[in-house]
C-alpha cells in the first residue's frame, strides 16, 4: 500500500531532482560564449575590416602616384634634354608638368594622412587582439569550473533518478498518477505537511475530523482548499 508519507518522500526527491535539473539548464545557458568576449571579438572583426578598407585606399594611391610618376618624368626628361626648342611648346609642357606635381603634392599629403591611419588602426587592432586574448583565456577558465560543477550536478541527478525509480517501484499507479497530477499544478508540491492542524501547503486550518482521520492514518487525505496530499507532521 502506498501511503501519504510514501509520497511525501517521493516529494523529498523530487524537489532535490528539481533543484539540480535547475543547476545543470543555468549552467548550459552559461556556457556560451561570454558578451565580453562576443564584443571583444566584434571589435577585432571592426578594425580588420576597417585597416583592409585602409590598405585598399593606399593601394589606389600607390596606383595613383605612378600613374602620375609615369607622366611626370617623360616630361621632365623631354624639357630638360634640348630636344624641345620651341618656347610656346616648352610654356605648355611646363604648365602641364606644374599641374601634374600640383596633383602629386596633394596626394602625398593624402599618402601621409593615410598611413597615419594605417599606423593607429594598427596599433587599434594589436591592442583589441591582446584584449580578446585575455578575454577568452579568462572565459576558457570559466568554462572549465562550469563543466565540473555540471558534471557534478549531472551526477548528483542520476543517483537522485535511481532513488526515485526503485521509491516508485512498488506504489500503486492511480497515487502515482494523482501525485503527478498535483505536482503538476502545484509548483512541484503535491504533499504538504499538516502540523497543528494547519495545512503548510495554503495555510488554511483544517476541520477538526480531517486532523482526526490524519491521525488515524491508512486513507489518503486531501486539503479541501488546495487539493494537496496531506500526511502528518
Amino acid at each position: 500500500m502506498t501511503s501519504a508519507a510514501d509520497l511525501f518522500a517521493l516529494q523529498e526527491i523530487d524537489l532535490r531532482r528539481d533543484i539540480r535539473r535547475a543547476v545543470i539548464a543555468d549552467i548550459e545557458s552559461r556556457l556560451e560564449e561570454t558578451e565580453t568576449v562576443h564584443n571583444a571579438r566584434q571589435a577585432v572583426a571592426d578594425s580588420e575590416d576597417d585597416l583592409q578598407g585602409l590598405q585598399r585606399l593606399q593601394r589606389s594611391f600607390d596606383a595613383k602616384l605612378a600613374d602620375l610618376d609615369a607622366k611626370i618624368q617623360p616630361l621632365e626628361k623631354k624639357m630638360y634634354d634640348g630636344s624641345v626648342r620651341n618656347p610656346k611648346e616648352l610654356t605648355d609642357m611646363q604648365k602641364e608638368l606644374d599641374h601634374f606635381k600640383t596633383q602629386r603634392g596633394k596626394l602625398d599629403d593624402e599618402g601621409l594622412e593615410l598611413i597615419e591611419a594605417i599606423e593607429q588602426t594598427t596599433r587599434l587592432l594589436s591592442e583589441q587582439k591582446e584584449t580578446l586574448e585575455q578575454a577568452e583565456t579568462s572565459w576558457q577558465q570559466e568554462k572549465t569550473q562550469l563543466l565540473d560543477q555540471k558534471a557534478v550536478a549531472e551526477s548528483d541527478y542520476a543517483s537522485l533518478e535511481e532513488q526515485r525509480d526503485n521509491h516508485t517501484a512498488e506504489m500503486d499507479r492511480g497515487m502515482l498518477g494523482l501525485y503527478e497530477s498535483l505536482r503538476t499544478s502545484k509548483s512541484g508540491r503535491a504533499v504538504a505537511l499538516a502540523v497543528r492542524g494547519q495545512c503548510q501547503g495554503c495555510r488554511i486550518t483544517l476541520p477538526t475530523h480531517l486532523v482526526q482521520r490524519l491521525r488515524g492514518g491508512g486513507l489518503l487525505i486531501q486539503c479541501p482548499n488546495c487539493e494537496r496530499i496531506l500526511v502528518a507532521g
